[in-house]
């Protein structure tokens, strides 16, 4: 008999945990409610809230709406789509995330207390990420967007830096983007500018806990299953790590896209997924899988 297991720290991270639930409470309860982009980017759980009811707006449809309620996804958002919602009449539900929230009060916080003549904002992240782009709003877009260790040659050297993360970034390119940073800064201004070098790892802590825990479990199976968005950064992340500690690793949206020829000679399989993916879209893969391979 195969022995199918999910990876017990697999699940909504309790961001994307809050604002499901509680897009899902207001849906029940028979509220008409819109969403502003994907609540998660995960097709299989915005196809489900979308039967529930939620209608997903952009930005550009915000500007138009008339007055309603409308939920702000996990991500967080800049300042200006308050104002919009504010003036449009709109009642705003905010669904950010503490963590998120928090990340934001205090890149506010550094740029004010900043000298920008000599000092300067970086975040390590991902321009066209909805974070991001909250991020980069408290600051009036007054900050660089690091994506990968090449992206250093556009630190100004003769400024100070002030480091910070998108939450749901690698830690360990964190470190390796940290590391270029300061390297960078020895050899083009010296100590004294160095010295002044500052980082503040703002990744969520349960983000630097996935790749410990998927490391423990992804290398105890035959076959690995990985469950997630492919548009979401973290869960393309995810896949990629858990495919270098166990090569028959498979990356699907939904239960539909397993195939019953990857258990061939299989004696265990697990399941894992990204912080986006729910514990029921996990526990639905599981029993798909149990019944392709006990046919």
């Amino acid at each position: 008999m195969i022995k199918i297991e999910i990876d017990p720290a697999a699940g909504f991270c309790f961001g994307v945990d809050e604002v499901i639930k509680t897009a899902e409470k207001r849906l029940r309860s028979g509220e008409a409610l819109y969403g502003l982009g994907d609540m998660v980017h995960n097709a299989a759980e915005m196809k489900r809230l979308q039967s529930l009811g939620l209608k997903t707006i952009d930005h550009q449809q915000l500007i138009d709406l008339p007055p309603g309620k409308v939920l702000f996804r996990a991500h967080g958002e800049p300042p200006e789509t308050y104002i919009i919602a504010e003036q449009n009449g709109v009642e705003v539900i905010d669904g950010t995330c503490p963590i998120v929230a928090r990340l934001q009060r205090k890149l506010k916080k550094a740029y004010d207390a900043m000298d920008h003549s000599k000092e300067q904002l970086v975040i390590f992240g991902k321009p066209d990420h909805p974070e991001t782009i909250g991020l980069l709003g408290q600051v009036d877009g007054d900050a660089l967007v690091l994506s990968s260790v090449e992206d250093v040659s556009a630190i100004d050297p003769e400024k100070r830096v002030w480091l910070f993360s998108q939450t749901t970034m690698d830690p360990e390119r964190f470190k390796e983007v940290e590391k270029a940073l300061k390297d960078y800064l020895r050899k083009h201004s010296g100590e004294i500018k160095y010295a002044h070098f500052r980082s503040d790892c703002t990744i969520c802590g349960q983000m630097k806990k996935r790749k410990p825990g998927l490391s423990r479990f992804a290398r105890k199976y035959d076959v690995m299953l990985f469950v997630s968005g492919k548009n979401s950064s973290n869960g393309k992340m995810l896949y990629e790590y858990c495919k270098s500690l166990n090569p028959v690793t498979y990356w699907i949206s939904d239960k539909e896209e397993v195939e019953k020829q990857w258990f061939e000679e299989c004696r265990s399989i697990g399941i894992s997924g990204a912080t986006s993916t729910s514990r029921a879209q996990l526990e639905s893969v599981l029993e798909h899988v149990k019944k392709l391979t006990s046919s």
